[in-house]
């Protein structure tokens, strides 16, 4: 019985201590969500090989990455909010990455 009621604290206890890391978690990811978001917005201007139109398109995704980030904040963060600034975020990246390659911006191009 004595075992028993020493070992209850112990165990509430080390409960509360994970417990702190996972809410922990959450605010580092959305710190690093907003930072990402900052990131995409540097690497649109510095990124060659983007046409006006091309690189207009992609700041107003940023912007608008930038503006769910602020709405969601505003009330703290859902695990689904944070999943679909992740997905917007990769969507984002990945249009950089492919408009930037596709070449119609690099003059003596091949219209093949």
């Amino acid at each position: 019985m004595k075992k028993i009621l020493f070992a209850a604290p112990l165990v509430l206890a080390a409960g509360a201590v994970l417990a702190t890391p996972a809410s922990a978690a959450t605010w580092n990811n959305a710190g690093q969500l907003r930072a990402e978001i900052a990131q995409l917005d540097k690497q649109v201007d510095r990124t060659r090989g983007l046409s006006k139109s091309e690189k207009r398109a992609l700041e107003q995704r940023v912007d608008r990455l930038q503006a769910h980030y602020r709405s969601y904040a505003r009330n703290g963060f859902t695990r689904r909010e944070i999943s679909r600034l992740n997905t917007e975020i990769n969507q984002v990246r990945t249009a950089i990455a492919r408009q930037s390659h596709d070449r119609n911006n690099h003059p003596g191009r091949n219209h093949r």
